[in-house]
């Protein structure tokens, strides 16, 4: 099987274990390597869940920048859940012609973060949820610096 692994390694894309992220997998784009990233499903541990996140970085990794920006978010989670719960609110009266319940968890599930350029001032960011009672719907909620925008609802 060596001859095999080593053959089908040259398709698969390069990984890593990381000590906070877990399993990182490397997504190359060629034609603009900047925008180029590393993919994990970290176990957050706010939630306790496991969420999506995608870390920019190179071969070598993920950025310094990146790996500062995710793990900030542990300790101000529950102030983004709060900076994103109106445009939650929002979504839920429009699509569902109802408000969103409390406890918020039972209506949503934490689907992930994303980060476009982490040295980019100010930082262009998302925190991504899923609705769990009804109809399914992605939404997620981008932010400018601290500033929470218009959700964005994928169904």
């Amino acid at each position: 099987m060596g001859v095999l692994d080593s053959l089908f390694s040259r398709f698969r894309p390069p990984s890593m274990d990381d000590p906070t992220f877990g399993r990182l997998l490397y997504m190359d784009v060629p034609r603009n390597p900047s925008r180029s990233y590393w993919e994990a499903e970290w176990l957050f541990p706010p939630t306790g869940t496991v969420v999506s996140i995608g870390l920019p970085g190179g071969k070598d990794g993920p950025l310094a920048e990146s790996r500062a920006f995710f793990e900030s978010l542990v300790p101000r989670f529950d102030a983004i859940v709060e900076m994103a719960r109106p445009g939650l609110e929002g979504v839920f009266r429009e699509w569902y012609e109802r408000p969103l319940v409390e406890p918020l968890w039972d209506e949503v599930k934490l689907a992930g973060f994303g980060l476009e350029d982490p040295r980019a001032t100010p930082l262009e960011w998302d925190v991504a949820f899923e609705a769990i009672s009804g109809r399914w719907l992605g939404i997620t909620v981008p932010f400018v610096g601290n500033d929470a925008q218009e959700p964005v609802v994928d169904t």
